[in-house]
């Protein structure tokens, strides 16, 4: 008889560990079954669908079998069960069985939920170390997104209170803050609907600001995604040291750039993936 133990091991290896070749295999396939329930979405909303619907309602329920197995296997092997159910990736999972579940039922209101299939695109960013490694790098530039959408916010609210007192009494397409919200919006991104313009010679003197203040968000944005991408590919790395917990270094850093210690990184590994 098998151990506990050791099916907890098989568990492991094939729901957490992706490096080994049954991890892998397992990633795959699940992965593979992800793209193909996309692709089943998709097909489904054509007219001559209609005639394979019970084929793509068996189809269903064989996910949901395994998602639902996949999902009950990784709560039990986490440490932390209610760190898991609220984590991102543990809601993206309930989300999906959820779509599921939901579409079985013969509630019209129930089987609108069907639309949040579509999470399950995000449950491959579990089984991608690549993708796992890149939203790292988020981390190391939260301050600088959060300037960002602290300036964004502070455009947004005053060029949309400030049209909508100078437009207000003579524009009918600026008759309340929310339809000066929306301009500003559309002004900001230059999308440029063309919806709603301003009338007033104060109103059109706003617009231009509104306009320069935009352009000029969207460059900050840019600019710190591209530095977000070079320092993921050709800059920085996250590495924390164990001594200051310093977590940014360059790629050839052998010690930390804030006290000098020496950082554990394995070389060999890395130069190895740079060439594959």
């Amino acid at each position: 008889m098998v151990s506990h133990t050791k099916w907890r091991r098989v568990a492991v290896d094939l729901l957490e560990h992706h490096d080994s070749r049954t991890g892998k295999l397992a990633g795959y396939g699940l992965v593979g079954l992800i793209v193909l329930s996309m692709l089943v979405f998709v097909f489904q909303t054509m007219v001559w669908a209609t005639d394979y619907a019970h084929y793509f309602y068996i189809f269903d329920i064989f996910l949901a079998v395994v998602f639902t197995i996949e999902y009950i296997g990784r709560l039990s092997l986490s440490p932390n069960k209610l760190k898991f159910l609220f984590s991102p990736l543990g809601l993206v999972d309930l989300l999906v069985l959820v779509s599921f579940y939901f579409a079985f039922s013969s509630l019209a209101v129930l089987r609108g939920f069907r639309i949040l299939k579509i999470f399950q695109l995000l449950k491959i960013i579990r089984y991608s170390e690549f993708l796992h490694g890149f939203l790292h790098t988020f981390r190391n530039y939260k301050n600088e997104f959060r300037i960002f959408w602290v300036l964004f916010v502070m455009v947004l609210l005053f060029s949309s209170t400030g049209m909508y007192y100078l437009e207000h009494l003579v524009n009918e397409d600026i008759a309340s803050i929310p339809d000066a919200f929306w301009w500003a919006i559309v002004t900001m991104t230059t999308v440029g609907y063309g919806d709603a313009v301003p009338v007033t010679l104060a109103g059109r003197a706003l617009a231009g600001v509104v306009m320069v203040m935009g352009l000029a968000l969207i460059a900050i944005l840019t600019a710190i995604v591209t530095k977000m991408f070079m320092d993921h590919f050709f800059g920085k790395r996250y590495h924390v040291c164990v001594k200051c917990n310093y977590p940014r270094h360059d790629f050839d850093a052998s010690h930390c750039k804030n006290c000098g210690e020496r950082l554990d990184i394995d070389f060999s590994k890395y130069h190895t993936e740079v060439k594959g």
